[in-house]
């Protein structure tokens, strides 16, 4: 176990503050964002809003991407404090595998580590696409086109969800084909381990 001396616990302690101060600058513009969108949207319910509620229009937002990124901060300061060459290690290993993949493998494989935001991006732009093209008819109501736009929207989601079974399934090939990788948390304690041995064997060269 690792003990924590004053210098470490404050360097930690101000990179969190930094990075809740920087969430909180983040969560103060989604709040302006969203008290600007209630005024403008609802202008008569806005100013029946109590003290309370308005407030908290503001903090929620602000304390919540505050926490969230102090968090984020902690964590990040731990890999680089104490598992930096470890993490350092495995992207190179993971980077050496990547290149040894073929093309097509590679654009499979990048679709499959981000498939969540493709299919959320995709069915976004699916669904303005769609109500783009509908509105262009002059004989259906608003209410049909809106139906009728995500109908289409559903559609291009069915088929880009085969496709993430697809990837998924291609991406299991791959892993099959190479061998069983070893846990993290073993990979870590056996070069804490080589360390030590290494750190000992200077000390007794030394002396």
């Amino acid at each position: 176990m690792k003990i924590i001396d004053d210098e470490e616990r404050n360097a930690h302690w101000n990179h969190v503050l930094k990075e809740g101060l920087k969430g909180c600058a983040v969560g103060m513009g989604l709040a302006a964002l969203l008290v600007a969108g209630v005024k403008k949207r609802y202008p008569q319910q806005y100013m029946r809003y109590n003290a309370s509620v308005k407030a908290a229009m503001w903090a929620m937002p602000t304390i919540s991407v505050g926490a969230f990124f102090a968090d984020e901060g902690s964590v990040k300061f731990d890999e680089q404090m104490y598992r930096g060459d470890f993490i350092e290690k495995a992207k190179k290993e993971k980077q050496a595998q990547w290149e040894q993949l073929s093309g097509t493998d590679k654009v499979l494989t990048f679709a499959n580590d981000h498939k969540y935001k493709i299919i959320i991006g995709s069915w976004a732009a699916s669904l303005w696409g769609s109500w783009h093209i509908v509105n262009r008819d002059k004989y259906m109501t608003t209410a049909q086109k809106a139906v009728q736009a995500r109908v289409y929207a559903q559609a291009i989601t069915v088929v880009l969800l085969l496709g993430t079974i697809f990837l998924s399934m291609h991406e299991k090939k791959l892993e099959e084909s190479r061998p069983p990788p070893v846990p993290e948390w073993k990979r870590f304690l056996e070069e804490q381990q080589l360390k030590q041995q290494q750190q000992q064997q200077n000390k007794s060269t030394s002396q």
